[in-house]
């Protein structure tokens, strides 16, 4: 990693952190993370419960539109209930990981990190490299990515502000199995910077300690 590119990672870390710490990233976290646990011990959260989440001024906006007009579309399923808000209930290929002893999925590498360490488990996980193709698995713990099946495996950060969060940065955040690999995705998509999977981890772990999830 060039000491630029280095700069760049950090530049996109200390953004993401303000972006979560400005009024309206906590007022998010606040709103969401009570449903959370819900997710976790029944499966989908009927909308009633999310609405009762939020702050009492806001709740003849709904929990759906709120997250929305802040430009955060939580995952709905058929019956109209929440299924996914970083992690989903949804199947993918990319972005698994085991907490609690089951199986989830995420919007991107940086949940697939941020969760474990949010709620204080280690979680195996495993993810798809999207340049090779190739399957990179992990335990993400308090203390790195353990058990890293690609020791050059990188992650890459994009901005995440300027639109829709999935769009603008989900789709963008991903590991990839080498420092080549990960050179080839950011020649194809300037707006991204990347950096060794354990810097990504640390990344990750001073934007919970930073905002105290």
């Amino acid at each position: 990693m060039t000491t630029t590119m280095q700069a760049r990672f950090d530049k996109l870390t200390d953004d993401l952190i303000a972006k979560w710490s400005s009024q309206s990233g906590r007022e998010l976290l606040a709103a969401g993370m009570p449903i959370m646990p819900y997710l976790f011990e029944h499966g989908p959260v009927p909308v009633s419960v999310a609405d009762a989440a939020l702050p009492e001024a806001d709740r003849h906006i709904g929990f759906v539109k709120y997250y929305s007009d802040r430009h955060y579309d939580v995952e709905l399923n058929e019956n109209g209930d929440i299924i996914g808000a970083g992690i989903s209930l949804a199947p993918t290929a990319d972005h698994i990981s085991e907490l609690y002893g089951k199986r989830y999925y995420n919007w991107c590498m940086g949940d697939v990190i941020m969760f474990p360490l949010v709620f204080g488990v280690d979680a195996p996980a495993e993810t798809i490299c999207p340049v090779t193709g190739e399957k990179i698995t992990f335990t993400v713990s308090s203390t790195g990515l353990d058990n890293l099946s690609h020791p050059d495996a990188h992650m890459s950060l994009a901005p995440a502000t300027g639109g829709e969060i999935r769009h603008v940065f989900c789709n963008h955040v991903n590991l990839y199995a080498t420092g080549e690999a990960a050179d080839i995705a950011a020649a194809a998509d300037p707006t991204i910077a990347v950096a060794p999977a354990q810097h990504g981890w640390a990344a990750i772990k001073r934007l919970v300690d930073d905002i105290e999830m």
